[in-house]
This record gives structure tokens, C-alpha cells and sequence, in this order.
């Protein structure tokens, strides 16, 4: 019997709605990062501050960079669950996973919020890896939040 019409059409609604909510998940991490992040530096206390320059970096930059440092990683999410991690439920959870730092890296907040002399090496070291209590479990919390939506039932 030929395969239904409506398939192909299903199957690209299913794959273009998985990347629009992984986009959503990761940019509210990046986001979330920022803020976390800021306050941390800023108050020496985990809370929530929106990182801002006066006259430079406002709020709608912070969404900004969220929402590009998310898109450059959703063709990559798209690769891997074409190339055979949607076989595999731990692999999907690992380029997720791997995706989501990275969106962290990329994203906000502008280095210029905490200072002007940022080198790129500081900006990855000072803002990213010694930041590793944020960024742990701000990574476990996306993967498991993705998870419960159900992502992958729908794949299988």
C-alpha cells in the first residue's frame, strides 16, 4: 500500500514544531543564564537581574541574543535527529544538552555589563566555565524540561 500524502506533510509540521519549542527552551535558558549570572556578579547572591547598560544594553538586547544564539544551534539539533540520535533517547538528551551550553556561551549577557577589558578566553573562563553552578543545573533542568514535554515519544 503507497504511503499517504498527508505523511510528509505531518512529519515536517512535527519537525518544524520539536525545533520551535527546543528554540523556546534553550532561549529561556540563555535568558535565565543572563540574569542569574548577573545578579551573581552584581550582588554576590543567586537571584534574578536583567543585565542593562545604560544607553547601550537593554532588556530587548538581552531577548536578542538569546533568540540568535538559539537559532545557530537549532540547525545542529535538527542535524543530530537526522543523523540517528533519535534512535537513541540518551543521545537526543546529550546534543540537547550539548546544545544548551552552548546557547549558554553564545548568548547573553554582553561582557560589556561587567567591564570594558574582556578578552575573549576571559569572556569563556570568567562568564562561562567558573560560572559551572549556574550552568549545571540551568543544562539538567532544560534536558529534563524538554523530556516531560515529550519530545521523543513523538519521534519514535
Amino acid at each position: 500500500m503507497p504511503p499517504s500524502p498527508a505523511a510528509p506533510t505531518s512529519n515536517v509540521a512535527r519537525v518544524a514544531l520539536q525545533a520551535c519549542l527546543d528554540l523556546v527552551v534553550l532561549s529561556a535558558t540563555s535568558i535565565t543564564f543572563a540574569c542569574v549570572l548577573t545578579a551573581q556578579l552584581q550582588t554576590e547572591r543567586f537571584g534574578w537581574v536583567w543585565p542593562s547598560i545604560p544607553y547601550d544594553y537593554t532588556r530587548g538586547d538581552v531577548w536578542i541574543h538569546a533568540l540568535l544564539a538559539s537559532l545557530v544551534v537549532i540547525p545542529v539539533l535538527m542535524l543530530c535527529r537526522r543523523q540517528g540520535a533519535r534512535r537513541s533517547p540518551r543521545w537526543q538528551d546529550l546534543a540537547f544538552a550539548m546544545s544548551t551550553l552552548l546557547v549558554i556561551r553564545l548568548g547573553p549577557p554582553d561582557a560589556q555589563v561587567f567591564g570594558t577589558t574582556w578578552t575573549t578566553w576571559e569572556i569563556t573562563a570568567g562568564l562561562f566555565l567558573l560560572q559551572w553552578p549556574i550552568v549545571v543545573p540551568l543544562t539538567v533542568v532544560a534536558v529534563v524540561f524538554r523530556r516531560l514535554l515529550g519530545w521523543r515519544r513523538g519521534r519514535r
